[in-house]
C-alpha cells in the first residue's frame, strides 16, 4: 500500500553532483518536493546509516507533508560516532559534515521510528539509544533488532516487523520494543 521512491546520492554511481551533507540534503529536499507535488497522501522518509542524517535534515523542513521518519542504524550526531572511533583526536576540527540528527528532529511534529542493530559493528547501537533518548517525548518508538549487525539488519526484518513500524508511523502506540 506504499509507493517507494529510492534516491541515490549525488556523485554516487552514474549520478552527477558533489559529495557531502549540503549536496545530499539539498538533493533529497528536491526529491521530497517533487514527490509531494506528484503524489497525494502522507510522505514517509526512511534513512539507513548515512541516509539517517539526510532524512533527519529533510524532516527539519516540515513544509512538505512528511508524516513520519524511520531511521535504521542511526546516531545523534556524526561527531559522536567519530569521537568513539578516534577519542584521542580533535575530530571536530577535521569534519566538514555534521549530520546532527538529534537537533534536526527536535521540532519534527510527525512520528519517528528508530531502529538499532544490536550487534552493529559500524555504528554501535548505543548511538541509536542516545538519539532516541534525545528526541522529544511523544511520537517516537524504538526497535532493537536482536543479533543484527550494520550490514545484515535487513535480513532480520520480517514482514511483521515492517508492518509494525509502518503501523506506528501511521498511528501506532508510542514506546520501546526489543
Amino acid at each position: 500500500g506504499y509507493r517507494v521512491i529510492l534516491a541515490e546520492y549525488p556523485s554516487y554511481g552514474s549520478r552527477r553532483g558533489s559529495l557531502g551533507e549540503q549536496s545530499f540534503v539539498g538533493d533529497a529536499r528536491e526529491s521530497v518536493r517533487l514527490a509531494a507535488e506528484k503524489y497525494e497522501g502522507p510522505l514517509y522518509l526512511l534513512g539507513e546509516s548515512l541516509g539517517c542524517g539526510v532524512a533527519a535534515a529533510v524532516a527539519k523542513d516540515t513544509s512538505p507533508r512528511i508524516a513520519g521518519v524511520a531511521l535504521f542504524t542511526p546516531w545523534k550526531t556524526l561527531l559522536a560516532v567519530a569521537k568513539d572511533y578516534y577519542p584521542y583526536l580533535p575530530v571536530g576540527w577535521f569534519m566538514k559534515d555534521r549530520y546532527d540528527n538529534a537537533d534536526n528532529l527536535q521540532s519534527f511534529p510527525g512520528r519517528i521510528a528508530v531502529v538499532g542493530a544490536e550487534r552493529d559493528e559500524i555504528i554501535p547501537v548505543k548511538h541509536a539509544r542516545e538519539l532516541f533518548a534525545l528526541l522529544p517525548a511523544g511520537n517516537k518508538k524504538m526497535w532493537i533488532l536482536s543479533g543484527a549487525g550494520h550490514n545484515d539488519w535487513v535480513t532480520r526484518m520480517e514482514m511483521a516487523k515492517w508492518q509494525e513500524i509502518f503501523a506506528f508511523l501511521d498511528s501506532g502506540p508510542v514506546g520501546v520494543s526489543e
